[in-house]
């Protein structure tokens, strides 16, 4: 527990340190276009100033995701695939834990990167934003959809794993290669979403087709039945859960394969 701890606060701070004052940066820089654009301006800089510092503000927004992507993708290469690999496998740490570690932190950081840019964007467009949340969140809690809110907060965090667990899941089998392991790294992300892709539209465009009769009718049934039975807000909450399941289980999958490359063919530069 203590060495997890010790971990998270490591890796924490090493993404941190370069993220945080950017996402600082991007919030700074929304407040100066909406200020350049509300203050009585000169006829002659009535539109050069907030058209530079909204390009700037856009230029901002876009190196705070592309340099969170670079951090995080940088931190696992180096890390546990590349030079640093030798000392941090003879911590007495897990690579479970220092997988779990990895996952933990990009979620934190993702999900800090798009609040950022969600405040940004308020402050951009001058929305009461304060105003704005806490009608929003007293208008869930009137229709009892707190618990709507917490399967939301629960997707979202494990839609972001999927999306940190799939790319660190590539970057592993790229490592399989002799040579150009980054190269091949983006060879399996592009191979492996293409085929998750193919795969979804294939189950959703024809599942009933490929299996067996007599379980796609007992399915048709049971959803006939059910959707019978509940209520629209009740069939949100059965499609968020089965949204959250499956996220769930592709995060186990991408988990489970980083790991045991990690276990079983790491072969460190």
């Amino acid at each position: 527990g203590v060495c997890m701890l010790k971990l998270l606060k490591y890796e924490w701070k090493a993404c941190a340190r370069t993220c945080l004052p950017l996402y600082g940066v991007l919030i700074l820089m929304s407040l100066i276009s909406r200020i350049l654009y509300v203050i009585p301006k000169n006829a002659s800089l009535d539109f050069m100033l907030p058209a530079i510092s909204s390009m700037l503000y856009m230029g901002v927004m876009m190196a705070a995701f592309v340099v969170t992507a670079v951090i995080l993708i940088q931190r696992f290469y180096k890390n546990l695939l590349g030079s640093e690999g030798y000392l941090m496998f003879t911590l007495p740490v897990t690579v479970t834990q220092h997988l779990l570690s990895k996952t933990i932190i990009a979620v934190v950081m993702i999900a800090l990167s798009g609040i950022a840019a969600f405040l940004s964007i308020g402050i951009f467009a001058d929305m009461s934003f304060g105003t704005l949340f806490v009608d929003m969140i007293k208008g869930v809690a009137r229709s009892g959809g707190l618990l709507f809110g917490l399967e939301l907060l629960v997707l979202a965090v494990l839609g972001i794993a999927d999306m940190a667990l799939f790319v660190y899941m590539c970057m592993a089998l790229g490592h399989l290669a002799g040579k150009h392991r980054l190269l091949m790294s983006v060879v399996w992300y592009v191979v492996l979403s293409t085929a998750v892709q193919v795969l979804l539209l294939l189950v959703m465009m024809g599942g009933g087709n490929v299996m067996p009769e007599a379980l796609a009718d007992a399915i048709v049934r049971w959803l006939d039945s059910t959707m019978q039975t509940i209520t629209p807000m009740d069939a949100a909450h059965l499609m968020l859960r089965c949204c959250c399941v499956f996220a769930l289980i592709g995060d186990a999958v991408y988990f489970l394969v980083t790991r045991w490359i990690l276990v079983h063919k790491l072969n460190l530069e």
